[in-house]
């Protein structure tokens, strides 16, 4: 497992319990971005000691290989985490899949970094991991999402009813997927 990687312009860094601050510096200056089109969170969500705790849990099933979170640097100002990206509910044997998520600080959109980064960890997640299929499931609002999932080679699959809840209300979500392109032929 690689905790540390670079693209052109990025660092990607699996962080520990020490970056608790700074992740809930990065979640609390996007928060009205970002809920709209997340699961809905408690107030204790945007604490240092959730942050840490969460961390600390990330940390541990990355060791076991159950999840895997990138935090996004830029190179030229590594001190600032940007955004991240993850892959939670890894599955080996015969489901060989994980579910994709991202996120960008509202700051640094329209800038490409979100597919720069998806795209170094999809290699790593196929490559490394030797996963056959993973999914993403976006809120049918999100358009930006719903672009970057396509141009990252994802097909839509269908609506999942009611699949999540976001904002404190069951939301309908897309599901889209991409098959490892060393394993699939068509």
């Amino acid at each position: 497992m690689q905790l540390i990687c670079e693209t052109n312009r990025l660092i990607l860094q699996c962080l520990d319990k020490e970056a608790a601050t700074a992740v809930r510096n990065f979640y609390r200056e996007n928060r009205v971005y970002f809920e709209p089109y997340e699961l809905t969170r408690t107030s204790s969500f945007y604490t240092v000691s959730t942050q840490a705790s969460i961390l600390d849990w990330e940390w541990k099933e990355q060791q076991a290989k159950h999840s895997l979170r990138y935090y996004m640097f830029l190179k030229e100002d590594p001190s600032q985490i940007i955004g991240c990206v993850n892959f939670s509910d890894i599955r080996f044997g015969c489901m060989q899949k994980a579910a994709l998520g991202y996120k960008l600080d509202y700051r640094y959109w329209h800038h490409g970094y979100a597919y720069e980064a998806c795209t170094k960890c999809l290699e790593i997640i196929f490559d490394d991991y030797g996963l056959h299929r993973i999914e993403a499931t976006i809120h049918p609002q999100n358009q930006p999402s719903i672009r970057l999932i396509q141009k990252l080679g994802f097909s839509y699959e269908g609506l999942e009813r009611e699949a999540a809840e976001v904002n404190h209300h069951w939301q309908d979500l897309y599901l889209f997927s991409k098959l490892n392109p060393a394993q699939h032929s068509s």
